[in-house]
């Protein structure tokens, strides 16, 4: 239903709640929606009136009463709108229907029931002088404080106006409208008959101190008045000690921080005393009026502890604190209820230097942790928890140490890679053998987190250092963790550092330490060698290598004796054939003179402008006047009209065809050019001699547009020629 659209057209007032579209109540005569208030956004309930020409008397009553009565137990008022019939509206603060479905449940304590009770004779003390007429199960309602109140003044009139003919009338109307019995048509009697039938519907029975009562009640023989006033001195009433607490918390809001600091305290009592008090109560009761309550007392106190000014409650602040946050913690998590203010309560609580407190917290952590958001925990509780490492009392450094997986998931990767890690290298070498032997398990169980780059350094670093500890216990707990991380381990890192971490343990000299080390040295030797059969399988076509006798390595020279002489042979066959060759030339041409036997082109010779070197070095001799012209007893001119011994060299039978002629670059013909020769295989470096070893190029002498023959030109085309 479009309410604002409804409001609009009259007058154009704007509507000021924001309902939602379908009821989640209705009556007879009401529609129940739940909304809030625009301007502040306060959550309200507002009775929308189902009008008819039947029931117009009894909603028009209803509105006026509304108005005018602002009695405790009432539904609050908090405005109204009749001006038009179609949309009469009573709009109050935010209540609920009594949940009457679950009554078996509140009925485990009869405590609570007792309070809704008294709160329901309280209101109808305060209505002493009217007659109401329409008590019942759906004229009562709850309050978010879990409060009872009534609904519906239908057919409520002051005793002194009562017309008992137009009263009798309404009740009908009224019977008919919400399905309910009528009841007496006296306007003396119906409240009382009908609050002794609720009573009976609430606590299954009524109580034996009250049945006298009672039953004076129901005869018309004592007013409602009158019966509070008697059963206000009965156990029933005195031994409950809810109805105390609750009557205290009405008034709490106008007492000074001592006088709330005793409400507090009777609930510390009642919690203490008898847990069961505090449970099964109604909706609302603890979450929205003692836990509210309670927090705003321990930021009292813990301001109080932090201001000395304070005495009044700093005397008191560090015994009540611990047992007011371990009432509202255990409220909290029972009831599922973990408001901002309790939020608060728990990031100042860590804050707080006391043991207890700091002991309580970390007992408590793992639910807290759950009602938290990561950036809460690691901003604003991971700073001092991680203070626990340090405390002087070694309780709580290990009972800290045993709470790290719990905050692990919930911080920074900095945090845990680098300010947790140190925290823990310190407590490793800790006095107390349980935090060392604790360390390593914590390690073990948060190792998965650690960051994957720098795991294997650090859990090896550790358990190393561990398997030295001079106790068994922190030694077994490293055995343990390398058990336990053997899958967070690659076979690479197993073979260059785990397996010597736990090398040292097979030589320990406790038996168990070296049996443990025995098996897990075994288990990390088998997952290598399943890697190592993989590699195996994977490789098996390719891996062809052979065993060798290192004992028998190279004793054997046989093989290179015999190619040593094999080699020997093939020089000594090429030396023969030179030899042969020298003596064809001898007798073509003549003996040689003396001085050039040994080597015929030991001069210069110059033939058709053509220079060689007889002293050719090979690639080192680039040089053409070497100084041994002007000492050469041998002059060119001994050679004029002389045939020249010439030695074809070992190439010229691969010379190509003459080519077309190229570019030849102008620095070729700065200078003659000598090309040097092959040397001679040495036979002591067993090489194998050339046919023509030794002798030089001869060139003829290159003209403007020839080629330059460097001898080694083949039939491939030549990667410089192309380039020029």
């Amino acid at each position: 239903m479009n309410f604002t659209s409804i409001f609009k057209s009259i007058s154009n007032f704007q509507f000021p709640y924001t309902l939602e579209e379908t009821p989640n109540h209705e009556t007879g005569l009401w529609q129940v929606f739940n909304g809030t208030r625009k301007s502040d956004s306060l959550p309200i309930t507002a009775f929308k009136a189902k009008p008819n020409s039947t029931n117009a008397p009894l909603i028009s009553n209803a509105i006026h009463k509304s108005k005018v009565l602002k009695i405790p137990g009432l539904c609050k008022v908090l405005e109204t709108f009749d001006s038009d019939a179609n949309a009469t509206f009573i709009v109050v603060e935010r209540v609920s229907p009594f949940p009457w479905v679950e009554l078996s449940k509140f009925s485990k304590n009869k405590f609570a029931l007792g309070l809704v009770v008294s709160q329901i004779l309280t209101t109808l003390k305060f209505l002493d002088a009217f007659v109401l007429g329409t008590l019942s199960e759906q004229s009562i309602y709850l309050t978010d404080k879990g409060e009872c109140v009534l609904f519906g003044l239908e057919l409520c009139t002051k005793k002194t106006d009562v017309d008992p003919y137009a009263f009798a009338n309404n009740l009908r109307v009224y019977a008919a409208c919400m399905g309910i019995p009528m009841g007496p048509e006296d306007s003396k009697l119906i409240d009382p008959i009908k609050l002794v039938q609720l009573i009976n519907r609430i606590l299954g029975t009524i109580p034996k101190d009250w049945k006298i009562p009672a039953s004076a009640l129901e005869k018309g023989n004592m007013t409602i008045d009158k019966f509070v006033d008697k059963i206000h001195n009965t156990q029933t009433w005195i031994g409950n000690p809810l109805i105390a607490i609750h009557r205290e918390f009405t008034e709490f809001h106008i007492k000074d921080p001592e006088g709330k600091l005793v409400v507090i305290t009777d609930v510390e009592n009642i919690f203490l005393d008898s847990r069961d008090l505090l449970r099964n109560l109604l909706p609302g009761f603890l979450e929205n009026l003692i836990i509210p309550e309670l927090c705003n007392m321990i930021n009292l106190l813990i301001n109080s502890q932090m201001n000395p000014n304070a005495a009044s409650l700093s005397k008191v602040a560090a015994t009540k604190l611990i047992s007011f946050i371990a009432i509202l913690l255990d409220l909290s998590f029972e009831n599922q209820y973990f408001n901002e203010q309790y939020k608060q309560v728990v990031f100042a609580s860590f804050k707080l230097q006391d043991r207890q407190i700091r002991f309580l917290l970390l007992i408590y952590l793992p639910k807290l942790i759950d009602t938290l958001d990561s950036n809460d925990v690691s901003s604003k509780i991971y700073p001092h928890f991680i203070q626990g490492l340090t405390d002087s009392d070694a309780t709580l450094r290990l009972q800290t140490l045993k709470s790290i997986p719990i905050i692990v998931p919930s911080i920074t990767e900095r945090q845990l890679n680098n300010e947790l890690l140190r925290y823990l290298a310190k407590t490793q070498v800790d006095s107390d053998i349980e935090i060392r032997t604790w360390t390593v398990i914590i390690l073990t169980r948060v190792s998965s987190k650690l960051d994957e780059s720098s795991r294997s350094s650090i859990l090896a670093t550790a358990f190393t250092k561990s398997l030295k500890d001079p106790d068994i216990k922190p030694r077994l707990a490293s055995l343990y963790g390398l058990s336990e991380a053997i899958s967070l381990f690659d076979v690479s890192t197993i073979a260059n550092k785990i397996l010597t971490v736990i090398a040292p343990g097979l030589l320990d000299k406790d038996p168990l330490v070296r049996m443990k080390a025995k098996d897990l040295f075994e288990r990390y030797l088998n997952k290598l060698e399943s890697q190592a059969m993989l590699l195996q399988e994977a490789n098996m076509e390719i891996d062809k290598s052979k065993d060798i006798d290192f004992d028998s390595y190279g004793t054997d020279d046989t093989q290179l004796v015999e190619q040593f002489m094999n080699n020997l042979k093939i020089t000594s066959v090429n030396t023969n054939i030179s030899l042969k060759e020298e003596e064809e030339s001898k007798e073509n041409f003549g003996e040689l003179p003396s001085h050039m036997e040994a080597n015929p082109f030991n001069g210069n010779l110059d033939v058709g402008n053509t220079v060689v070197n007889g002293d050719d070095d090979g690639w080192a001799d680039f040089d053409i006047d070497d100084g041994n012209l002007a000492n050469n007893e041998t002059s060119s001119s001994q050679f004029f009209n002389q045939p020249v011994n010439m030695v074809k060299s070992w190439n010229d039978e691969l010379n190509e065809p003459e080519q077309p002629k190229k570019y030849v670059s102008p620095l070729h013909h700065k200078k003659n050019v000598v090309i040097p020769t092959t040397k001679k295989a040495s036979l002591r470096n067993g090489g194998i001699a050339s046919k023509h070893s030794g002798h030089p190029i001869v060139n003829k002498k290159e003209t403007k547009n020839d080629d330059i023959d460097d001898g080694w030109d083949n039939n491939d085309a030549d990667p410089w020629d192309e380039e020029w």
